[in-house]
């Protein structure tokens, strides 16, 4: 009677049994396989089960090292020559020499001389990357003792630069 009063006054509401969580839906699991564990019991005779051999883990460390450390085969090495023959060095080196000397005959093939034109071309492109201003500047700085052009000196420039190629300029200076 005083057990009753003590589970009643210290646990409200509770009986005091609970289940584990997930207890009803893994039940049958857990007994079928229990019968399943039964089943393979009756099956196999108690004296027909898996056994060691007598003392198995104590020979284990020893046969181990006896199969990896102990019991390693002598390695020979097998020598392959790489020249079998004088008739194979030969023939290697002929064909070294055939394939270096086409490599030579056809790169010296393939280069051609630039012509001429591309000097003249060159000092062209020149001219065209320097601004108008900055070739007037250089020729007023260069004439720094003289007079400033008159209207008929620009128009003279301005002739020349409009009438004659770069290539006409830079032959005629």
């Amino acid at each position: 009677m005083e057990n009753n009063e003590w589970m009643k006054g210290n646990f409200p509401g509770e009986t005091g049994f609970t289940t584990p969580e997930n207890y009803f839906a893994e039940l049958t699991e857990r007994i079928n396989s229990a019968v399943f564990i039964e089943q393979m019991k009756a099956n196999v005779p108690a004296d027909k089960g898996y056994t060691l051999p007598d003392k198995y883990f104590e020979k284990l460390t020893s046969a181990v090292l006896a199969k990896t450390i102990e019991e390693q085969p002598v390695q020979q090495t097998k020598v392959v020559k790489l020249w079998h023959s004088k008739l194979l060095k030969y023939a290697s080196a002929a064909c070294f020499l055939l394939i270096a000397g086409a490599g030579l005959y056809f790169n010296n093939q393939q280069y051609q001389p630039q012509p001429k034109e591309y000097v003249e071309i060159a000092g062209e492109q020149m001219l065209y990357d320097i601004d108008e201003e900055v070739i007037i500047e250089h020729i007023e700085a260069s004439q720094s003792g003289q007079t400033k052009s008159s209207a008929e000196d620009e128009a003279l420039e301005n002739y020349i630069l409009n009438n004659y190629s770069q290539n006409d300029l830079v032959t005629g200076l």
